[in-house]
């Protein structure tokens, strides 16, 4: 029976893993333990670590990031002191296999461990593009880490055969963040009192990260962002962004933009099951959340996508694209505002799999030979 060590740092990588780790956990022919820490033992972020405690048996706690860790310098350090945690985690368990999501800095340390320590990596989300963001860069670094690739599309699929990945190792699941969206929707009836609103009053969800490569300097992209919601009407449900450099900046903004508004409501985190529930309720999305390319289509949420943070990457027709501009933000809010907008979407999740979580558990469960999986054999296209 192999053990799997499954990895989450942040609520970004929670949603995916969550319903993976869940059926590993309930699956006989598996044994699976739960590594937690990173953003979700921080308080800026929601303290999301008594979520992930109410939901699962965790196995070990990795501690590396501290409330101050803002600029570039600060994660470099944090990056060094998260490798540290993990190969002590590693070495101490000695599992078969970790298991990892995504395309966060945070993840980069722990395959890195792993990979020094010999461990065969299993890593979901390969393949996709978000040219915007270092995460972009990240996410093939990952890939070139790992040993097994889960991937939500049949093109990421083939992007990583072009980057020399033998067949064998790559499987096409679907996204697993989507095969609970109804169940977790529905476990929160009373959206609006959870979210400290009116019955039925209509309400936006507003979600903006910081942005590598944008030409704005990072304290201009949010007050763009920030200036754009002065033309939102309705109420806004504002969530913190990710442990990324300034997002102290952007968060110490939220916060005094949410108190001079009182129609802005600010949340560190909403957890998985609310911020759903929030999704199925809102009248649209905002921002560059890759929640509204994956899961907002399921909920036939209309998305103003802001800035190049997620460029490249597949989306539905509920998705406005548009560039981090004023003017054109507004006019997007005037579009997705109109319900003729949202009736005419498709609700089509190209994302959406029905098999996804049995096709993620069937590979962990294969009889793979533990040598052949850790010397990767690089397919040479200039010799295909």
């Amino acid at each position: 029976m192999p053990l799997i060590y499954f990895v989450t740092l942040s609520r970004s990588d929670y949603t995916s893993l969550h319903p993976v780790a869940l059926g590993a956990l309930a699956d006989k022919d598996l044994d699976a333990k739960i590594i937690a820490g990173g953003s979700h033992c921080l308080l800026q972020f929601g303290h999301t670590i008594t979520q992930v405690e109410k939901e699962f048996p965790i196995y070990a706690k990795a501690e590396f990031l501290t409330e101050t860790d803002d600029s570039p310098a600060d994660l470099a350090k944090a990056y060094a002191r998260a490798v540290t945690v993990f190969v002590e985690i590693f070495t101490q368990g000695k599992p078969d296999y970790v298991f990892v999501v995504g395309d966060r800095w945070e993840m980069l340390a722990v395959v890195s461990a792993a990979s020094m320590l010999h461990i065969p990596i299993v890593h979901h989300s390969g393949g996709d593009i978000t040219q915007g963001s270092a995460d972009n860069q990240i996410r093939y670094a990952l890939t070139c880490l790992a040993h097994l690739h889960l991937v939500a599309l049949p093109e990421h699929r083939e992007r990583l055969l072009k980057m020399g990945e033998e067949d064998w190792r790559v499987t096409t699941t679907g996204e697993p963040a989507l095969t609970a969206l109804v169940t977790y929707a529905a476990s929160v009836p009373d959206i609006r009192s959870k979210l400290g609103l009116k019955a039925a009053e209509p309400f936006v969800l507003a979600t903006f990260h910081p942005t590598s490569f944008d030409t704005l300097p990072t304290e201009q992209q949010v007050d763009v962002f920030l200036n754009a919601l002065d033309a939102v009407h309705e109420a806004i449900i504002l969530t913190a962004p990710n442990p990324d450099a300034a997002s102290n900046v952007f968060l110490q903004k939220f916060k005094s933009y949410a108190e001079r508004h009182p129609r802005v409501h600010l949340h560190h985190s909403l957890g998985t099951a609310v911020y759903y529930a929030a999704m199925n309720a809102a009248k649209f999305m905002i921002g560059n959340s890759s929640s509204g390319l994956w899961e907002a289509p399921s909920f036939g949420l209309p998305v103003i996508n802001i800035g190049s943070r997620q460029q490249g990457r597949v989306h539905s027709d509920n998705v406005l694209n548009v560039p981090l501009k004023l003017p054109e933000i507004i006019a997007a809010i005037q579009r997705v505002s109109d319900p003729a907008f949202r009736q005419n979407l498709s609700n089509e999740n190209p994302y959406v799999r029905s098999d996804t979580l049995e096709l993620i558990l069937n590979c962990l469960k294969q009889p793979y030979n533990r040598d052949r999986l850790l010397a990767k054999r690089f397919v040479d296209p200039l010799h295909a």
